[in-house]
């Protein structure tokens, strides 16, 4: 369950770091981003990519910055796709992700 969080950290960033690009939140939620929403988004992807590194190596020792290394490489794969493909769905895809490290960090908490 840790590994869920450590990837849900790393998809929830990288897709804070295509939010934050003028393209791609346009094409998302059809409007400009306001200079504001730029930088928040940048520095909520950072912080997300950040714990996510954290907490692979920090459960996983030696081979967390491998797994971490995964993590982004999938990560990637999907946003590409979300955002070449199925844009429509970014929103709800947002969401889902949010909703994803919330739980499973309570599931972690109760544990």
């Amino acid at each position: 369950m840790i590994d869920l969080l450590g990837f849900s950290l790393c998809l929830f960033g990288f897709n804070g770091f295509a939010l934050a690009k003028f393209n791609h939140f346009k094409d998302v939620f059809k409007k400009r981003p306001t200079e504001l929403q730029s930088k928040s988004l940048l520095f909520i992807a950072w912080i997300s990519i950040l714990l996510s590194l954290v907490l692979c190596v920090a459960t996983q020792s030696g081979y967390g910055a491998l797994l971490f290394c995964g993590f982004m490489s999938l990560s990637f794969l999907i946003i590409m796709v979300f955002y070449n493909f199925l844009v429509g769905y970014v929103k709800w895809f947002s969401v889902l992700s949010a909703l994803l490290i919330v739980l499973s960090g309570l599931f972690l908490a109760l544990n």
